[in-house]
């Protein structure tokens, strides 16, 4: 049995990865991807690919034609029954484990005490974290997630700030990230266009946090999700690889401006690595295995002067007439806006979403149980107004408004079903020449519950990867 840190790089494919250690050949990622065993992995889902969707795939050893989760915010009782996460599975058979910030850890389960850390993910809707101790930086984390949507706020959660600065010498905050973020502060005020790199502070800052949490607790598996790269390519894939594109309708301006902003995420991750190979290096019953639930590639190139955007959904929801209480608003990530709903109201809601139109096309939903899913992100839109039962209402009457888009881009690259999964051994670093290509994500779970030598459920395939498996 070995010990496993699940690097969680949300939808990086190897491109991205070979990019950066051709242009980085002596930076840590470059030096392990010579001894590290390499494959692509493949999403068996089907339908609109989605982080929410493909990570319970990866997590949960099955695809979304079993585990249907679609959205943040559902209720997870019944598919956690039926097919619990990794994490899930380990703790309950005795296994010490810490899950941070992995997509749909929040609710926290009933037993997370039992968990050596358990941070749930950036989109929870409260600051529930174990140790207790880590509340503080929970509530700053999400607190600067809801400002970093499609534009970055500059301004900072004083409140959170304020609690997380006096819980600093506490949590594992090293002294050059303060510096770092200090000099991104400055950085924010000379050149204001590098305000987007604020999403990957928020990255850095958590990183530390976990990376004091596993050298204290030493659990035998553990989680870390970073999306800060993700992000970064959807928006600028088009500034790094503009060769991708047969039209490109974006300046030379907006590419210079953007063009290292993908290597300047990687350099982060490359951070993370250097920290983590020395931890490992140093206690080789650990292997890391980093692995993406999907991938990335090119989609077009195209000017984004704004986009759709609900600055009050409480308001939204209020135009329909459905009355106060009968609804909560569930965590979500623009453009896509959730709630359940008290079941009276269902259909009736229904109906009424059925009748609005925003652009020329009925609005797009999805309705399970009494959870919706509602999107948004309509762009460059000439008009401000939406189609009621035939009738036009101003954007203000919904709460919802179309804002300009500071970056003047969208999703220049989107999902693809292929992603990336990297191991590194320490007690095995004989050079590794050949990538496997075409493996099912659904192969990473059973894998591991063949590494800690726990029955595999039926549901799961037989298939393995032997690198993560032995």
């Amino acid at each position: 049995m070995r010990k496993i840190i699940l690097f969680e790089l949300n939808e990086v494919p190897f491109k991205v990865i070979d990019h950066y250690c051709k242009t980085h050949p002596k930076s840590t990622l470059a030096e392990i991807m010579k001894v590290s065993s390499q494959i692509e992995t493949v999403t068996e889902d089907t339908g609109h690919l989605s982080p929410w969707i493909t990570w319970p795939t990866l997590h949960r050893g099955v695809s979304n034609k079993h585990h249907q989760i679609k959205d943040f915010g559902e209720d997870l009782s019944g598919v956690n029954a039926k097919y619990p996460s990794i994490w899930e599975i380990l703790i309950n058979k005795g296994i010490s484990t810490g899950v941070f910030a992995s997509m749909h850890s929040f609710p926290a389960p009933a037993n997370y005490k039992d968990y050596a850390f358990y941070v749930p993910d950036p989109f929870a809707g409260d600051s529930l974290a174990h140790p207790e101790k880590l509340m503080p930086f929970q509530q700053f984390n999400l607190a600067m997630s809801r400002k970093s949507g499609r534009n970055v706020d500059t301004g900072i959660d004083m409140k959170s700030a304020t609690s997380l600065a006096l819980s600093l010498p506490g949590l594992g905050i090293k002294s050059k990230t303060m510096m770092d973020v200090a000099g991104q502060l400055v950085a924010e005020r000379t050149t204001p266009w590098k305000k987007t790199r604020r999403r990957t502070f928020q990255t850095v800052l958590a990183f530390d946090v976990y990376l004091k949490l596993l050298k204290k607790t030493a659990p035998a598996f553990s989680t870390y999700f970073s999306n800060h790269v993700a992000s970064t390519m959807h928006r600028y894939w088009a500034a790094t690889f503009p060769e991708d594109y047969k039209q490109y309708d974006l300046s030379q301006e907006w590419k210079q401006t953007y063009q290292g902003e993908i290597d300047f995420t990687m350099g982060k991750l490359n951070d993370f690595l250097q920290a983590l190979i020395r931890f490992i290096d140093a206690n080789p019953e650990y292997k890391l295995v980093m692995a993406s639930s999907m991938g990335q590639k090119a989609t077009i190139a195209e000017q984004l002067k704004t986009e759709v955007y609900c600055e009050d959904f409480n308001n939204f929801l209020r135009f329909f007439e459905l009355p106060e209480g009968c609804w909560e608003i569930k965590p979500a990530m623009h453009p896509q806006y959730n709630l359940t709903l008290d079941e009276p109201y269902i259909e009736p809601f229904k109906e009424n979403l059925d009748q609005l139109e925003i652009n020329g096309k009925p609005i797009s939903y999805r309705l399970k149980g009494n959870f919706f899913s509602i999107d948004l992100g309509h762009r460059n839109m000439d008009h401000e107004y939406v189609l009621y039962k035939g009738e036009k209402v101003p954007f203000e009457k919904l709460g919802i408004t179309n804002i300009p888009i500071d970056d003047e881009t969208g999703s220049t690259a989107y999902h693809v079903p292929e992603g990336s999964l990297v191991v590194y051994d320490p007690k095995d670093k004989t050079p590794k020449k050949e990538r496997q290509y075409g493996v099912n994500s659904v192969t990473i779970v059973p894998s591991i519950l063949d590494n800690f030598n726990i029955p595999v459920p039926k549901y799961m395939t037989s298939e393995r990867i032997d690198c993560i498996a032995k």
